[in-house]
Order: C-alpha cells, then structure tokens, then sequence
C-alpha cells in the first residue's frame, strides 16, 4: 500500500502528490511508537520530494526527539530540534500561529528536560 503512495510523491500531479504526502504522514504517525525507523524512512521520502512539508518536518522532529528523550543521544536531540525549528518556520509562513505556538512550547519542554510524556505535538 505504501509502496503506491511512494510511487505518487513523484506524480506530475499537485493533488496526487498531496494526497499521497498526506496518507504517508498518517501511515508514519500510526508507526512512530511502534516501528519509529520505518516512520522515518516514510518521512524522509517525503521531505525528499517536497522539503517543505511543515507537517513532515514535524513528524521528524517528533521521532527524534522521543528517541533521544529515552537514549540521550545527543544528535538525535540536534537534529530533532533542527526539524522542529524549520516546522515553525514553514507553519508561520503559513500564518499557523496556533501550531507554532505549540511547537514553541515543546522545544521550551526539551531544553528544560521536561518528561517527553508531556510534551504534546499537534495532530
């Protein structure tokens, strides 16, 4: 099922594409917890075709920042807050203060060290 939607990013078609971007952030967010590399995988097809995917850049950070609130690896966190910062950029571009603010609040909850069980991502 995926494999259809992978081959749909690539459509000449700005629907498709969307629709397809879209499908595969939901698959990916269904697999974040349980399979959080191939979650990844999914995401990072998907900034590959459209680098401005505030949604993907999201997810990503997501992933990332829950892998290193459990094995502290000091990259992960680099590079979560690197997606979670260009999320905010995109969002805002969008005027998506609401999201932004709330991603505001989530780095804030990173840097303090705050439990990731609080830390809450838009849907």
């Amino acid at each position: 099922r995926t494999d259809k939607l992978i081959v749909n990013l690539q459509s000449p078609d700005q629907k498709t594409r969307k629709i397809a971007e879209y499908k595969l952030l939901k698959v990916a967010r269904s697999k974040s917890r349980s399979k959080p590399q191939e979650a990844e995988v999914l995401i990072r097809r998907i900034l590959a075709r459209n680098p401005n995917s505030a949604d993907a850049h999201m997810r990503l950070a997501e992933i990332k920042l829950k892998r290193w609130s459990v094995n502290k690896n000091t990259s992960d966190k680099a590079v979560g807050l690197n997606h979670l910062r260009q999320a905010k950029r995109l969002y805002k571009q969008k005027d998506d203060e609401l999201t932004v603010q709330k991603l505001e609040e989530v780095e804030q909850m990173v840097n303090r060290g705050s439990a990731s069980y609080n830390w809450v991502f838009p849907i």
